[in-house]
């Protein structure tokens, strides 16, 4: 896929990110959520002991999961065979985590990996 169609500020951007050429065109057909990202990205990383009152998995921006307290309140039935293209994970409304097929884009949680007590309700 030739990147020259795609806008040459958001494609800059996204190369500055070192990403994927397919992670690059994913986001420059999406220049919204490539903006959104951008925003995150500029944001710290959650403390190590940072629990989230709410946590949802998004696949393509719809809330599939999600948990309040540790509890799961909502889920959406989804075919076990359906990849979407992105991921996110966000923590009291904000991002926490987003993949493109796989791909690591934003990582606020870096610190938190050790937090077994968010690991026991993301297992749940």
């Amino acid at each position: 896929m030739k990147l020259e169609k795609f806008n040459p500020k958001i494609t800059s951007i996204l190369h500055d990110w070192n990403l994927s050429e397919n992670a690059i065109a994913v986001l420059s057909k999406e220049p919204e959520i490539a903006a959104k990202l951008q925003q995150a990205k500029e944001l710290s990383l959650f403390p190590v002991d940072y629990i989230p009152n709410v946590i949802e998995e998004k696949f393509d921006n719809i809330t599939f999961r999600r948990w309040e307290y540790g509890v799961l309140t909502y889920e959406r039935s989804c075919s076990s065979s359906y990849e979407p293209p992105f991921v996110e994970y966000c923590f009291d409304e904000q991002i926490a985590l987003f993949f493109i097929d796989g791909e690591v884009i934003v990582n606020r949680i870096e610190l938190m990996s050790e937090n077994t007590k968010l690991i026991s309700v993301l297992n749940n």
